[in-house]
């Protein structure tokens, strides 16, 4: 093994994974709509019909025929007869004609004959069903007509998009009772390391309690997966080879944490390289913190493996491991959260390395701040104290007190 690893961009690393020809898609499942938060739409969604699938009107007004408010103003109104009252949910009975109107209320159905809404604030009632109008409407004015907000046959949500409760209502509303989504990839989580205790054991000299496991296995349930945990592993690499062997028999993707720094105990990369070709495809990643990461496919399942500390490990699989997954999982990744915030000191980075570092967040609506939390990589706290992070490219050398930062948030 080399002394060190040859290391690409964060954008190298993902794209030389990804462009494996051999890279798996998930298979499709069909579950209810109304079940669908959070999952991936593995088809495109065509309409069934026009929606809306009739014209209706968008305020509370009088339907009428456009041309009886020609030159119509409040010292020379027209005078219409009420025929009917259209409420939401109603069939109209009636046909407009000239002369003639419906009380209509808003979502309600246009009558035949009718080609214009009036508001019901430029009429005025008089009895005797009349109303008198005091200012034109144009032909189509407040009406929304039908197909306006999608004709049938369109494509109203693409393939790869994240069902939120939006596209549910969506999805109901053209009848889509049931949808065809990704099924969610299984990630085993796999954590080596004498010195690693289960969190529940009595913390002993020596000894850290497990933390890696749980912390990438809650990102991985958040980002579309399933989480699979196994025994956490000892420095060894026949335990950790049959381990993975066994895990690859039905996860999709393993995850291991830990041994990925060059030293007389790692044992990460042997492992991918005695698994199926081809094995390990990027060691090292210009970044920090997160350098020693590790990519590689078995077949066509991908492994990662993560640095040990916990920091490191949350932000590889913020940056890198969760497009992968998106990839995995079919998913269109879309651009996470960020907030423009004013730095309050310098922040120093190395040239030709990508740095994430972690920020609180504070100030008012007017100002909003973003202070670094300074802190070694295999300290918790120094995420547990922050909101977000600031990316500082490779082509810099930091950034200063004062600029305007882009936060990426953690939610």
């Amino acid at each position: 093994m080399s002394e060190f690893f040859d290391v690409v961009t964060p954008k190298e690393a993902i794209k030389k994974l990804l462009s494996k020809k051999n890279f798996p898609e998930m298979i499709s499942e069909k579950i209810n709509t109304v079940n669908s938060d959070g999952r991936i739409l593995s088809q495109d969604i065509k309409s069934s019909i026009n929606l809306p699938h009739f014209n209706r009107s968008s305020m509370d007004g009088y339907a009428i025929y456009a041309s009886d408010s020609n030159g119509v103003s409040l010292s020379n109104p027209n005078y219409l007869e009420i025929i009917e009252e259209i409420k939401m949910g109603d069939v109209p009975k009636h046909t407009i004609l000239t002369g003639k109107t419906s009380r209509i209320f808003t979502g309600g159905m246009i009558p035949k004959g009718s080609n214009a809404v009036i508001m019901e604030e430029d009429t005025e009632e008089l009895g005797n069903n009349m109303i008198e109008i005091k200012k034109p409407v144009s032909i189509g004015e407040n009406i929304i007509f039908s197909g306006e907000e999608t004709k049938k046959g369109n494509i109203i949500i693409n393939k790869g998009t994240k069902i939120r409760s939006q596209e549910i209502g969506s999805l109901l509303e053209s009848g889509f009772t049931e949808i065809f989504v990704s099924k969610k990839p299984i990630i085993g989580v796999l954590s080596s390391g004498d010195e690693l205790i289960p969190p529940e054991s009595t913390l002993e000299l020596g000894k850290i309690r497990d933390i890696n496991t749980y912390t990438i296995s809650n990102l991985i349930n958040n980002s579309g997966g399933i989480a699979e945990i196994f025994p956490i592993l000892p420095d060894d690499l026949n335990s950790q080879l049959n381990q993975a062997k066994k895990a690859l028999q039905f996860c999709d993707m393993l995850i291991f944490s830990a041994g990925s720094s060059i030293s007389y105990r790692d044992t990460t990369a042997e492992v991918i390289n005695s698994l199926d070709k081809p094995g390990v495809i990027v060691h090292g990643i210009s970044v920090k913190p997160g350098k020693p990461t590790i990519l590689g496919l078995s077949g066509n399942k991908p492994i990662i493996g993560l640095p040990g500390n916990p920091v490191s490990s949350i932000m590889i699989f913020i940056n890198i491991v969760k497009p992968i997954l998106d990839k995995l999982n079919n998913h269109i990744s879309v651009i996470t959260k960020q907030i423009d915030c004013t730095l309050t000191e310098d922040i120093s980075s190395q040239t030709g390395r990508e740095d994430y570092v972690q920020v609180s967040i504070s100030g008012t609506d007017q100002k909003i701040l973003a202070t670094p939390v300074f802190g070694k990589s295999n300290l918790i706290n120094t995420l547990v104290n922050s909101d977000g992070f600031v990316t500082i490219p490779p082509e810099t050398g930091g950034i200063y007190k004062n600029s305007i930062v882009k936060v990426k948030t953690y939610e």
